[in-house]
């Protein structure tokens, strides 16, 4: 059986979504920071294949909350972009013995441990490849698995979906997508706000995510779709 490290890239809290500015203040998008990040280490720590996670950051507040949770951190001495520092982390656990990589989003209001179970259970942990999830635009990539870990050049950024599929077919390396409606929505724009409320309308009653505290209860139940969004997880070869 093969094992998998995951690495969450967690950017400086005061730096990070700044196209949230008009939606929630200050105080309110530190808030959904934290409630995000500790449902990705929540979630990945139910995860049977992932032999452990790593943090990636260059804040001491991110370091600080990690260690409270039990889980590593590779500290950056400054953020270079998600891109730099998940290289230099998958670099160095290369260098140990790593051979199969989990690179998953902090920012993820509905992952739970089953899709990210689904999502590994289907990526060929023991054949050269990557498996790209793409967000719900089909423009972003929301997690990537690559065999071995230092498979292909991290593309992370705007139009970051077709530019992995693109880095791994360049490298001769199979890329399969992974569907899954649990792990395309991320929180970057107010819309994305508003889906994530319509989710939780249409699960658990009218909540204001603005008011949310950092609970890993509080960013979204486990299953469900999102409206219009595929149920099921769904894995097709990339073109």
């Amino acid at each position: 059986m093969s094992y998998i490290r995951a690495f969450v890239p967690l950017k400086h809290p005061a730096c990070a979504k700044h196209r949230l500015l008009e939606a929630l203040t200050a105080k309110q998008r530190h808030s959904m920071y934290f409630t995000l990040a500790r449902r990705i280490i929540t979630a990945l720590r139910d995860v049977f294949l992932v032999r452990d996670t790593v943090i990636v950051t260059s804040s001491a507040e991110v370091e600080i909350f990690a260690g409270h949770l039990g889980v590593r951190v590779m500290h950056r001495v400054r953020d270079e972009g998600i891109n730099a520092a998940c290289e230099a982390a998958l670099t160095s656990s290369s260098a140990i013995g790593i051979t199969n990589a989990l690179i998953v989003a902090g920012d993820l209001p509905l992952v739970c441990s089953e899709s990210l179970t689904a999502l590994l259970q289907s990526a060929h942990l023991h054949e050269r490849g990557v498996t790209i999830v793409p967000d719900r635009h089909h423009v972003g990539t929301n997690a990537l698995v690559c065999t071995p870990a230092d498979a292909i050049r991290l593309r992370f950024g705007p139009n970051s979906f077709a530019a992995h599929l693109r880095t791994a077919q360049e490298h001769g390396l199979e890329a399969r997508i992974f569907e899954s409606s649990e792990l395309a929505l991320d929180i970057d724009e107010p819309e994305d706000l508003d889906a994530w409320r319509a989710y939780d309308s249409a699960n658990e009653g009218p909540q204001n995510v603005a008011d949310r505290r950092a609970s890993p209860s509080l960013a979204g139940n486990r299953g469900g779709s999102l409206p219009g969004g595929r149920g099921d997880d769904v894995i097709r070869p990339g073109r």
